[in-house]
Order: structure tokens, then C-alpha cells, then sequence
């Protein structure tokens, strides 16, 4: 009699208990020794549960099958099953890395070989549901595409960009870093396929051509909508796309752009992007914006994490995510954090921490344990080191670390060394162990290849990563460019360690095990959570007619509300256009245009006289809304005031990030007290008991190498700060010709020079832009009215022979699409 096997049967512990399947799983799960017999026992168990019809049941029958191959190298149910789901990568890859199955001359295996073959295109095997994908991104105009990672999500992108062309494409990507990184990969491919395009990264980039494509973040696309009141959009792309959901404000911004760019061109073409969403509709925005989007998500399965889990001291479990139960191994888990992850550590290893400063003191234990012998560092970690050391400061902990093999990466490292960070760890080709310390930023679509995965911490932000974001972060170990290599491929990583301990930096109630058994059970919803008032299936009546006010000043006509509130001053709807709504603009409006309208005298130029004008205008007397504090601060504090004011005549200045750097420890060494304030993120004592959080450390207690690396953090928040808050205050007090041009102009962009500003805004760093002003302009031709750049021939070559900075002449490789 058939017996019908669920997915919840097999979970259910009495069920399995004292059982021979049990017994025999397990034994494989803990890479012990089995006989012929044993396994083959095994497979006729993955057999029956492959024919079950239960999604999960029959991905612990490929689990079977596949552990059941890399431990025997026989590769016959492997192949089968592939075959069977054409997953041509997988065959692809065992006929490469052990051509003694192609001595199996059946017909059936021939067949399967030449069938193969419709699944390579450009050097690249991809499977079923890959080229399946790529077709649905190409002949929908209106899709959502829902893939892990691997699955060339970013490739259908840029292909879909320049497939679009002629015409006005915008890509929209979640960080600055992420506009680097696309950038450089389109213009790579644009050489390669001999595209003529504009490349725009920068709002201000943009002078009117019919036929660009754009790469922006949200804020950057509302800026060039509010710049262009005419600029109409042919095809936009959402790169991870689940970040919409959510009700934070950089999710409302992206909202707005799209139902903005929707309500600019009716038959706008549109592309959503996202590793997990269980139900596409919930990117649907208001007023059926959205209703001929299509979807496609990707249901098959090609890798299978192994996850081992247990606590720093204790006994490492295996934990199996199909049957939630953990497996006791014989091996102890190292006391230490630094020594677990070396311990347990593969060829490249990802280390997930939630904060920042966790990430940097991680980093610094493990590169203290891992140092190598005499000083002896490869080639290119010493030039790293002269790098860093020359752009940023000698004692920034990331030089010490890289001598050990170790880097860390947050979204509070100097933005210009974010993507060569990356490319440090990507490109490194040494025999030894390396480690990346990282936080969510790995979550942005960072490209780093690893086969091993260790998280120490279940959090991130406030909260505990939700489903989603586990099986996004799970997902970026052991790519797809890794296991199936046409030169090595890594059959192995088929089923990539994830390591799940419970270390010192993680919230002492967590039990990482029942944790576990609710993120990794593959028969669980990624959990959709949708608080975007702008969508659909997001909250209603107040929060939503409040975010369509917003956008109906922001856009006349895109929010579709009748009867809505509008701004009665100009100071009030170029609040709403530059994105000010730190507190009610109805309500503060009248107030703050009078008090615009009395200001008399001289144009504001000086940092000191901007921050007063700022306070007196918009924030005296104001209530401010959530994760307003800075703002707070300034409103609040004449010492804060006098900070800022002092921050910005640095940036005014131009000052490189290296002497910023020396300005700050300056800064803090005047400073009577030996308390100095960092933040929360990074405090260790309170100045007050009374004060909830830990914002100051005692400067006595620290060495130069330690506030080197709080001053760089701090500036890095300062500025993203200034970009994020205080510079929408300048540009409307620049529109209401308050604030003098050569002023506002060294602000923005730390110079007034035309040349300079040009070459930023076509996506340059300050330290590049500044080097090439000085020494290389006959390679890099401006027209500073059109706000164009040219590279010319021989720019690489001379900076190359001038033995520059290496990361600078990392950044003019991606500017021109060369390769390292």
C-alpha cells in the first residue's frame, strides 16, 4: 500500500523515532562511513520521497542523492536527476571535473549530452528555469522576476538595459556603492558588445538626451525628477525590489519614484528584481499601477546548505533543516569566537555579524590569531596596504587585518573603498585561508564568493533577520560562478557549510537551534511583511492618504487622490520636492515662509551663518518627527551647532578624506574633556547615568590606531548625514536665493572648480576627480555646460605607469570597463 509522505509527517519526531531511515541519515549527515548496502538503502528512500509531490520531501530526496554522489563519486543518481530537471550546470560540471562518466556511451547518456549543449550560450551552461527566466525578462514588458542568488538576476537587468536603448532606461539600485559596482559591469558589457550609450550616475549628470542609461538610487532618481519636471522614463528596473516593502523612508522615496515615473509615461516598462518574495502581488502600488506586471518564481533547487550549529565551548550539532533535528558530532566548538571561526573556517569564509563594530573587533581577533609567519604577505595585500595607508591613514585597522588575510565590510567604511574591498577578497588567488567580516551589506547584492558561511549573530538592525533576509544571506555562499566553473569546478559546494553559533556578540536569550528551525525550514513562506501605505496590500486610511499627499506635491496627478492637501507656499512645496518632511510641512509652512521672507542682508557663505540660518528657519520652535536626532542636536545644542558648522567648512574646503581625518583627531584632542562623543554604534561609557545608551569613550584610554578608526567611521556618518538630511535644507535655501553659489557649489562638492564638479558628477570619487584636475586632463575631456566627460585613449596606461594609488586605479578600470 503507498504510503503518502508530507513534509510535516517527516517532522514530526515520533514518526521517525528508532526508525532505519533515521538511523542511516543521520549517520551520512555526520560524514560517517557507510557500506554499499547502507546506501543503497539511502537511495531508495530518496527515490520514494522524489516521487512524493511534496515540494519539501522531494528536496530531502536530491539532499540524499547529492550526498550520496560527492561521498561515493558516483555520479549516476546525480546525473539522473539532473537530466530529469535539466539542470545542465550540475552535468556540466561532473562531466568536467571527472570525465570517467562520459565512458557510459548508452544512448540515453549521449542523448542527454547533446541536449546539454541547447544550454550554453556565451561559455555559460545555465539550467531550465535560468533560461527560462531570461526568456520571461525579455518578453514581458511589465515583470517581476524572483530568483536566488546566482541566478544571473543582475545579468537580465543590465541585459534588459541595453536592450531598451535607444531610449530613457533608469536602473534603480539601493546604495551608492551598488551605482559603482552596476556601473561598472554595464560599461564593461557595452565595450564588449560595441554599445554607444550614455551612462548617467548622477542627477545633475543629465542634460536633456533623449536616450541614456541612468543608475540611481531612489534619491538620486527623485532629484533628477524634480530637476526635469519633463524628463519621461521608457524602462525602469527595481533592483532588489523587496526593499519597497517596508514603511522607512528611503522605501516611501522608492514608491514615489516609481508611481512618479508611472504617472510621467502611461506605458512605462517596468522590471522588479528580489532573491525572495513568496507572493509577487505584494509589489503592487496604489491606483493599479502595477496591475500588468507579470511574475516568475524560480521553484528549483540546485544547492542545499549543510548548517552546523551549537555554542563557542559546546559540542558542534549538525542541524538538518528537513527533518528539525540536530545531529551531536564528535567535534567541540573552540571557546573563542576568533579560534571557532578559524577552526571551522573554509578556503574563503563569510563571517555575518550585525553591528559594524562587532564586525571590526571580529576582524581584528581573527587577523591577531592568523598573522603570518616573518611579516611574508602576498603581493597584492602589500600593495592593498600602501594603498589604504596612503589614501586613508596608516593605522586604519583594515591595513592591519589585510596583512593576516582578513577584511571587513559595513556600510560605515569610506565609501571610495567599498567596491575595492570587495574586489580584494573576489580577486585574491592565494592558497591560504581568507576571511570577510561583514554586516547586511552582503544582503545589497554584494558579488564575494565564498564556500563557507559562519554567522555569530541572528540579528539585524533592532530585529532578528526575518526568513527572507536568512535565505538571501545563506544564498550568497558557494555562487553559482563557483561551483560550476568551466576551469575547477567545486562539485563540493553543491552543499556549502553554513556555520550557526551562538557567539559573544549575539543576544544572550537566543537559542540558535529553535531559531534555526523556523528560518531554514524550506517548507516555510519567506514571509512577505508589507507597511508601505504606497502598495496595495500595505496599510490604508491614515498612513496611506498621508504618503499621497506627500506625492501628489511631489508630482501634480500621480497620486490619484481627490480633494488632497497641497503646500501654500513655495518654501512649502520645495519642501515636498527636495524630500524635507522631518516634521509637518502643512503645519510648519506659513511660519517658516515668513520667516524666509524676513531674512534681509548678505547671501549666506560661511558654514557658521548656514547652520543658524538652518536653525532659525526650520527648526526653532518645531516638532520633529522619528530619527530626527542629529536634526534634534543642532536645534537643541550650541555645541552641536558649532560641530556641524565646523564639519561643513571642512567639506567646503575640500578636504580629502585623509585630512579629515587629522582635522577630527585634532578636533578631539582640543577638547578639555576627556570624554568624546562617537554615537551609540560605537560608545562604551555614558556621561550621565540618567542617559539610556553608551555614546562617548574615554579619548585617555585610546590609542591613535583606535581613534583613527572611530574619527573614520564618525565621518563617514557625518556625511552621510550631510547628503542624506542637512543638503536638502541647502537646496531649498539655495532656491529661495538665500545661500551664495560658490558657497553652495564647495558644499556639494567640496570645490567650485566646473572641471571637477563635472567629472564628479559623472561618477568620479573626490580623491579621482582631484588627481586627474592635477595631472592627467589631457585624457579626461569635460564640457562642463553639457555636464559630459570623455575618457580618452591612454588614460590607464599613464596612470599605470605612474604607479598610482591602487585604489584609485581601481575605480579607473571600472570607469572605462577594463579589466584588472
Amino acid at each position: 500500500m503507498a504510503v503518502d509522505i508530507t513534509h510535516r509527517k517527516l517532522r514530526n519526531q515520533a514518526n521517525l523515532e528508532g526508525s532505519r531511515f533515521l538511523e542511516l541519515y543521520e549517520r551520512m549527515s555526520l560524514g560517517a562511513t557507510l557500506s554499499g548496502d547502507e546506501y543503497q538503502e539511502l537511495l531508495s528512500y530518496a527515490i520514494i520521497f522524489l516521487r512524493q509531490g511534496d515540494a519539501t520531501v522531494e528536496k530531502l530526496g536530491y539532499r540524499i542523492a547529492l550526498q550520496y554522489s560527492l561521498d561515493t563519486a558516483d555520479f549516476d543518481p546525480l546525473l539522473d536527476i539532473a537530466d530529469h530537471r535539466e539542470l545542465m550546470p550540475v552535468i556540466a560540471a561532473i562531466h568536467k571535473a571527472h570525465p570517467g562518466v562520459l565512458e557510459d556511451d548508452s544512448l540515453h547518456r549521449v542523448i542527454g549530452v547533446a541536449h546539454s549543449k541547447n544550454f550554453t550560450s556565451d561559455g555559460i551552461t545555465r539550467t531550465r528555469e535560468q533560461l527560462a527566466l531570461r526568456a520571461f525578462n525579455t518578453m514581458n514588458a511589465h515583470a517581476a522576476i524572483i530568483a536566488p542568488t546566482s541566478y544571473g538576476k543582475s545579468e537580465m537587468m543590465t541585459d534588459r538595459a541595453l536592450a531598451s536603448l535607444p531610449g530613457a532606461v533608469c536602473i534603480v539600485v539601493p546604495s551608492k556603492a551598488l551605482i559603482a559596482q552596476t556601473k561598472a559591469e554595464l560599461v564593461r558589457l557595452m565595450r564588449q558588445r560595441d554599445i554607444s550609450a550614455r551612462v548617467i550616475s548622477h542627477p545633475e549628470a543629465y542634460n536633456g538626451e533623449p536616450s541614456f542609461v541612468a543608475i540611481l538610487t531612489q534619491e538620486r532618481l527623485h532629484k533628477l525628477f524634480v530637476d526635469n519636471p519633463g524628463l519621461k522614463i521608457d524602462q525602469l528596473l527595481i533592483d532588489e525590489a523587496q526593499n519597497v516593502l517596508s514603511d522607512d523612508a528611503r522605501a516611501l522615496e522608492l514608491s514615489q519614484v516609481i508611481l512618479v515615473a508611472r504617472a510621467r509615461k502611461a506605458d512605462l516598462q517596468i522590471a522588479y528584481y528580489t532573491p525572495f518574495l513568496e507572493n509577487p502581488e505584494v509589489l503592487r502600488h496604489v491606483n493599479g499601477a502595477d496591475e500588468q506586471v507579470r511574475a516568475r518564481t524560480v521553484n528549483e533547487q540546485v544547492k542545499i546548505e549543510q548548517f552546523l550549529v551549537g555554542t563557542p565551548g559546546e559540542s558542534l550539532h549538525v542541524f538538518d533543516q528537513f527533518l528539525a533535528r540536530s545531529f551531536e558530532t564528535p567535534r567541540a566548538i573552540p571557546a573563542d569566537d576568533a579560534d571557532a571561526v578559524i577552526t571551522f573556517a573554509g578556503h574563503r569564509t563569510i563571517v555575518y555579524l550585525n553591528k559594524p563594530r562587532d564586525a571590526q573587533d571580529l576582524a581584528r581577533r581573527i587577523a591577531m590569531k592568523t598573522a603570518p609567519a616573518n611579516d611574508a604577505i602576498a603581493s597584492a595585500a602589500a600593495k592593498a596596504i600602501e594603498a589604504i595607508s596612503d589614501l586613508i591613514d596608516k593605522d586604519y585597522l583594515l591595513v592591519d587585518v589585510i596583512r593576516s588575510g582578513v577584511l571587513f565590510h559595513h556600510g560605515q567604511i569610506p565609501e571610495v573603498l567599498r567596491q575595492y574591498v570587495e574586489s580584494l577578497f573576489r580577486e585574491d588567488r592565494s592558497p591560504d585561508n581568507r576571511y570577510l567580516v561583514t554586516t547586511s551589506t552582503l544582503l545589497e547584492g554584494v558579488n564575494t564568493p565564498a564556500d563557507t558561511m559562519v554567522l555569530l549573530s541572528p540579528d539585524r538592525g533592532r530585529g532578528y533577520l526575518a526568513r527572507s533576509a536568512f535565505r538571501n544571506l545563506v544564498g550568497r555562499v558557494a555562487r553559482f560562478s563557483q561551483i560550476f566553473s568551466m576551469d575547477t569546478p567545486k562539485l563540493s559546494l553543491l552543499v556549502p557549510k553554513v556555520y550557526v553559533f551562538k557567539s559573544s556578540y549575539a543576544p544572550k536569550r537566543w537559542n540558535p537551534l529553535d531559531w534555526l528551525e523556523d528560518r531554514a525550514d524550506p517548507s516555510k513562506s519567506a514571509s512577505d511583511s508589507v507597511e508601505n501605505p504606497l502598495l496595495e496590500s500595505g496599510p490604508v486610511d491614515q498612513p496611506r492618504i498621508e504618503a499621497l499627499e506627500r506625492l501628489e506635491n511631489i508630482e501634480s496627478g500621480a497620486s490619484g487622490l481627490e480633494g488632497a492637501r497641497l503646500a501654500q507656499t513655495h518654501l512649502g512645496r520645495l519642501c515636498f520636492r527636495h524630500g524635507a518632511h522631518d516634521f509637518d510641512v502643512f503645519r510648519y509652512e506659513l511660519l517658516m515662509h515668513e520667516r524666509a521672507a524676513d531674512r534681509t542682508g548678505d547671501l549666506v557663505s560661511t558654514a557658521d551663518d548656514l547652520i543658524a540660518l538652518i536653525v532659525d528657519i526650520f527648526l526653532t520652535g518645531v516638532e520633529l518627527g522619528r530619527n530626527t536626532d542629529d536634526l534634534e542636536r543642532i536645534r537643541d545644542e550650541q555645541g552641536a551647532r558649532n560641530f556641524y558648522a565646523m564639519f561643513l567648512s571642512w567639506r567646503a574646503e575640500g578636504d580629502p578624506l585623509k585630512l579629515m581625518i587629522g582635522r577630527y583627531l585634532t578636533h578631539w584632542n582640543r577638547q578639555r574633556d576627556d570624554l568624546i562623543w562617537v554615537g551609540s554604534k560605537w560608545g562604551e561609557v555614558k556621561r550621565f547615568e540618567t542617559e539610556h545608551t553608551s555614546a562617548y569613550v574615554r579619548r585617555s584610554t585610546k590609542s591613535r590606531g583606535a581613534l583613527v578608526n572611530l574619527a573614520i567611521v564618525r565621518i563617514k556618518a557625518e556625511l552621510d548625514f550631510l547628503d542624506y538630511s542637512l543638503m536638502k535644507y541647502l537646496e531649498i535655501l539655495f532656491s529661495l536665493e538665500l545661500v551664495e553659489e560658490t558657497f553652495y557649489l564647495k558644499l556639494k562638492y567640496g570645490t567650485a572648480d566646473r572641471y571637477v564638479i563635472t567629472l564628479l558628477r559623472n561618477g568620479m570619487s573626490f580623491e579621482l576627480a582631484h588627481l586627474v584636475a592635477e595631472s592627467y586632463r589631457e585624457f579626461v575631456g569635460a564640457d562642463t555646460a553639457a555636464n559630459t566627460m570623455e575618457l580618452r585613449p591612454g588614460l590607464l596606461e599613464a596612470i599605470e605607469s605612474a604607479n598610482i594609488n591602487d585604489i584609485l586605479l581601481f575605480e579607473v578600470r571600472g570607469l572605462i570597463g577594463a579589466q584588472a
